[in-house]
């Protein structure tokens, strides 16, 4: 249906604006142009002073589009291109919006009472760590690779003099997503925390501004371990749920 509508606004569209020629010949077997009546030449036609009409070589008069004429092909322009516009921005965010439902978990289990301990107890330490700009102290519950991976962005905000503040952090649900695969767990996590900036080069009436512009907010997230040495440890958490 789109498809049509596009392709009648682009016919619409060619026959607006082609000229329109009129087949009305200058001179003919009985006219002047050549004849012994020698007149003159037809060129061009002057109503009030004001070009209307043309011919050309072949003798055919052409008429010029009028000032409404002109207008009406610009509305069904500027029509054509809104509606293509707009059926190209629905698409983008259709599909934008088609790949986040595939994204979504469609299968999980709730957690057993040894596995919702680990990892209540990895959440919460490695959160609550994350506003020193140092994981040295919670390393052995990530991979070295996820943990070197963080560390970098932390020695980022050490660097702005800036601290990413967490706050009032609590679990809301916690479910383990199928199909389990072997050494590894993927856990989604819903939660809420009070999550903002502060600033050692500012004073403490801003930081404490940016404290109170900041609400608690809900969020889910999939916290992904793997079995390294016997220890589930995190090995990535992907946040665009």
């Amino acid at each position: 249906m789109k498809k049509a509508l596009i392709f009648i606004l682009f016919i619409l569209c060619l026959i607006v604006l082609l000229p329109s020629p009129v087949a009305a010949r200058a001179g003919g077997s009985s006219g002047g142009f050549g004849g012994s009546g020698g007149g003159s030449s037809p060129t061009s036609g002057y109503v009030g002073g004001r070009n209307r009409d043309y011919y050309d070589d072949a003798g055919y008069r052409h008429y010029y589009k009028y000032p409404m004429r002109r207008l009406f092909d610009s509305i069904v322009t500027l029509l054509f291109v809104f509606v293509s516009l707009g059926i190209m921005i629905w698409r983008k965010v259709r599909d934008w919006l088609t790949g986040r439902r595939k994204r979504a978990p469609a299968d999980t289990m709730p957690l057993d009472a040894e596995t919702a301990a680990r990892f209540e107890n990895a959440f919460y330490q490695i959160e609550k760590a994350w506003p020193s700009n140092d994981l040295s102290d919670v390393a052995d519950l990530m991979t070295p690779h996820f943990q070197h991976q963080q560390q970098r962005i932390l020695r980022r905000y050490q660097r702005y003099h800036k601290h990413n503040q967490l706050e009032s952090i609590a679990i809301v649900s916690t479910e383990l997503l199928l199909p389990e695969k072997p050494n590894r767990q993927d856990i989604l996590v819903t939660a809420q925390m009070r999550d903002y900036f502060t600033d050692k080069r500012q004073t403490a009436t801003i930081n404490d501004q940016r404290r109170e512009a900041a609400y608690i907010e809900r969020f889910s997230e999939i916290w992904t371990f793997k079995l390294i040495d016997g220890q589930y440890r995190v090995a990535h958490i992907n946040q665009s749920l």
